[in-house]
């Protein structure tokens, strides 16, 4: 049903699919606020292409969903994470393009690690099939 809803999505003339993509990316950076990694990975295909932030401990570049939300569930059992989202347009049909900045503070020692992102998403068929988040220098 969610793939269905993307695909019609990106059918939708341009400001009102920019609008559409952009409240889907809000609620998936207030899932993410709140830990809910299915809400935030719900819309990714299955074999996604994901590259997670360098910063992080472990970060490599993952194929596959399920790998994708195994990543993220060992970066929650060690830090409470946060985004912020200071930009986000689309950049072509299906194509986001996000800055923001991320903070982990470790659940242990309080350790924190604090960084900006650019972070380019491609939706293909109803599903996000690559995502990358680059650390500029």
């Amino acid at each position: 049903m969610r793939r269905l809803l993307l695909r019609a999505v990106l059918c939708l003339p341009g400001p009102l699919r920019r609008r559409v993509l952009i409240s889907a990316f809000r609620h998936a950076e207030d899932a993410f606020n709140r830990g809910d990694l299915e809400a935030v990975f719900a819309a990714f295909a299955d074999d996604v292409d994901y590259l997670p932030p360098a910063p992080l401990p472990g970060a490599r570049p993952i194929q596959g969903k399920a790998a994708a939300i195994g990543f993220w569930e060992g970066i929650a059992a060690r830090y409470q994470s946060e985004i912020e989202t200071s930009e986000l347009r689309e950049r072509g049909r299906g194509n986001m393009f996000r800055v923001a900045r991320l903070r982990h503070v470790g659940r242990d020692r309080g350790e924190i690690i604090e960084y900006g992102i650019e972070q380019v998403t491609k939706i293909r068929g109803g599903e996000v099939v690559l995502q990358r988040n680059d650390v500029p220098d």
